[in-house]
């Protein structure tokens, strides 16, 4: 490790002092005018997140008094949210998901909750959800939460239960910034043609998990998962509902098609973005870290693959164009590890999500809030 990694691991979990002067670009330690006097925050130096830490006694260690305390700041947490895509919380005393679920309880949550989700997910206490089961020796690329469907979440947020032995972070990485390192005609021509989702979902008792390559198990959903459902016309019910066009195969797999603009207005600040999952619906070989290609390629070359996203006038991406948008979103990705009971808020325009490989168990929950559309 290098010294300078040293030293940015040093600041990053050492613990918040609040400087004399408040430093406006928040670069040190310093309190926000507000957020009162029991707080601090400091701004990673990649500048997302920003870190909130509680610098009183009773914040740390009083679940009922931090609850009042972020419930009575949620107009200026969430102006922060909006100037910073993403607000990390340390140290402030959040055990379980009870305590998620509570802390966020005056967050309006998202209509669509994990319907027609991607990955396999379960439910842990009321709105909260258990992260992705992806297996854990891939990478996930950075994404926009449900962006591949017309109706997806404002904001997402995360509680660490238990951080992993090694790796296992939520990454993070700001969309200007990913915008910045693309191509100009690839932006382009997702603007000029939008894009368009395939999804398979495939049929449970027709094709069981134990059929399948394990490393393919969590990348091709049954739909009785994805749709909560055993009932062909509730699964039905649920795509027109989503406004997706539907048909089922012979083989009892259920196939999607979803046309989206590719881009979407900030409700709140009027800046227009991409969003979009065009990186992460199409499967390729993109090298360590990622899906086990030849079982893919034996599995997939004659069959409906589980995603696939090609631009809006049905023209494929191409394997560099998709490897243009991985290897962009690895230059946007700000990785900061896990400390337990950390929490984090992003705004799911602004801010896109991923997660590093990992080892050991890893404890990690989500909600989702309010909702957005494509229109």
């Amino acid at each position: 490790m290098s010294s300078k990694t040293k030293k940015l691991e040093r600041t990053m979990n050492a613990p918040a002092q609040v400087a004399a002067t408040a430093v406006r670009d928040y670069t040190q330690p310093a309190a926000h005018p507000d957020l009162g006097s029991e707080v601090c925050v400091h701004l990673h130096p990649e500048g997302v997140p920003l870190f909130i830490e509680p610098v009183s006694e009773r914040l740390k260690t009083d679940f009922a008094a931090f609850k009042a305390w972020f419930v009575e700041h949620e107009q200026a947490i969430e102006a922060l949210l909006h100037k910073f895509g993403a607000l990390r919380l340390r140290g402030f005393p959040v055990n379980g998901s009870e305590d998620f679920a509570q802390m966020m309880a005056h967050y309006p949550s998202a209509d669509m909750g994990y319907t027609g989700g991607g990955t396999p997910r379960a439910a842990l206490a009321g709105k909260v959800f258990e992260a992705t089961r992806f297996p854990k020796n891939i990478r996930l690329p950075l994404h926009q939460e449900m962006s591949y469907l017309k109706h997806w979440p404002l904001k997402v947020g995360f509680y660490c239960h238990q951080p992993s032995e090694v790796g296992g972070a939520t990454d993070i990485g700001l969309i200007s910034r990913l915008e910045s390192l693309l191509e100009p005609s690839f932006l382009e021509r997702i603007r000029r043609h939008g894009l368009i989702y395939k999804r398979n979902f495939r049929d449970k008792y027709v094709e069981s998990d134990d059929l399948l390559h394990p490393d393919l198990v969590s990348l091709h959903r049954p739909w009785q998962e994805a749709f909560f459902t055993e009932d062909r016309a509730e699964a039905q019910a649920a795509c027109e509902k989503m406004g997706l066009e539907w048909r089922w195969l012979d083989d009892g797999s259920l196939e999607t098609r979803y046309r989206s603009s590719g881009f979407v207005n900030h409700p709140v600040l009027g800046t227009q973005h991409m969003f979009n999952q065009a990186n992460t619906m199409n499967t390729i070989d993109s090298g360590v870290n990622s899906i086990n290609w030849p079982a893919y390629t034996e599995r997939y070359t004659h069959r409906p693959k589980p995603t696939e996203c090609t631009f809006g006038d049905d023209t494929s991406m191409t394997h560099d164009e998709v490897m243009m948008y991985r290897q962009a979103g690895h230059q946007a990705t700000v990785i900061v590890p896990w400390q337990k009971g950390e929490v984090m808020l992003i705004d799911n325009i602004l801010v896109l999500h991923g997660r590093s490989p990992y080892e050991g168990e890893r404890n990690i929950q989500v909600q989702l809030f309010g909702s957005g559309s494509h229109g």
